[in-house]
């Protein structure tokens, strides 16, 4: 099935807080470190991980280091280049077609202070029944990530409700979408900087990106090995192909703090968006 709007909406939405926290928050780290060995994901396929996810891609972010290519054996190689196929950053792997020594493949990177995903799950399994691993303040055995290891601080975005409103005769209506950001940090000091940062956000608009702007492959990657969001929003904004933020809500207060894990501040981040659309062709 093809990307609907409703598909496109959330995946603007997580581009555009990435962009937020990561820039104009500067919310990221930079490091450098060696990839490391990990079951493959695909056939045919020879992957290597990253310590860490997830890490920038958006090479608007002013400071970061971005990972558009790996060193191997001390050189610089990008996608296609030397058996490397892909870079996906959300995971912090890099996919070679061929096995390779892993102790000469390294890099150069930033991570974020808060990975964002999407996800369908209701509140109390995020913050009561899903494990996760907090970013570690002691020195570790170094290892590779698994995909699916899921590490906080991180914000978790659902959509919750959409409606479309009249707007004028020929089919155009107001799309209202009610999307959910579920705060999980590692101290209340970066709780309240990144509830203050989502907060301000409200009405500014946000570019709506297409799965297609990006230019991505079958294995989730950029093509290119990065993107630059701040052309992609301009480019769209000039467009009016954007949504407009109507209103953002922040809820901290809980009663059911004595029930999650209290390495882990939560908090509860509500936008509603809004997009005049035309739902069909005359």
């Amino acid at each position: 099935m093809k990307s609907h709007f409703d598909n496109d909406t959330m995946s603007s939405m997580i581009l555009f807080l990435d962009h937020v926290i990561c820039n104009e928050g500067q919310g990221y780290t930079n490091y450098s470190g060696k990839f490391y060995s990990t079951s493959n994901l695909f056939n045919n396929l020879y992957t290597y991980s990253l310590p860490f996810k997830q890490v920038i891609s958006d090479s608007s972010v002013s400071g970061a280091n971005i990972l558009s290519g790996v060193y191997l054996n001390g050189s610089f190689i990008k996608n296609g280049q030397s058996n490397l196929i892909s870079i996906n950053h959300h995971n912090g792997q890099a996919f070679f077609d061929t096995g390779i020594n892993v102790s000469q493949l390294s890099g150069y990177f930033a991570v974020k202070d808060f990975n964002v995903y999407l996800t369908n799950k209701a509140e109390e399994e995020i913050l009561f029944e899903t494990q996760y691993y907090v970013r570690p303040k002691i020195t570790q055995n170094i290892t590779g990530l698994a995909p699916n290891t899921l590490t906080v601080p991180a914000i978790f975005i659902k959509s919750n409700n959409s409606v479309n409103e009249p707007f004028a005769f020929g089919g155009v209506v107001d799309a209202k979408i009610e999307i959910r950001a579920i705060v999980l940090a590692d101290s209340l000091f970066n709780l309240d900087a990144v509830c203050g940062l989502l907060r301000d956000t409200a009405h500014r608009r946000i570019p709506l990106i297409r799965n297609n702007d990006l230019g991505m492959n079958y294995l989730g990657c950029v093509n290119s090995g990065f993107y630059n969001y701040a052309n992609l929003r301009d480019i769209k904004i000039n467009q009016a192909d954007s949504f407009y933020i109507e209103e953002v809500l922040i809820s901290k207060n809980f009663n059911f703090m004595d029930k999650i894990n209290q390495a882990i501040f939560p908090a509860f981040v509500d936008f509603t968006l809004s997009k005049i659309r035309k739902l069909w062709k005359n």
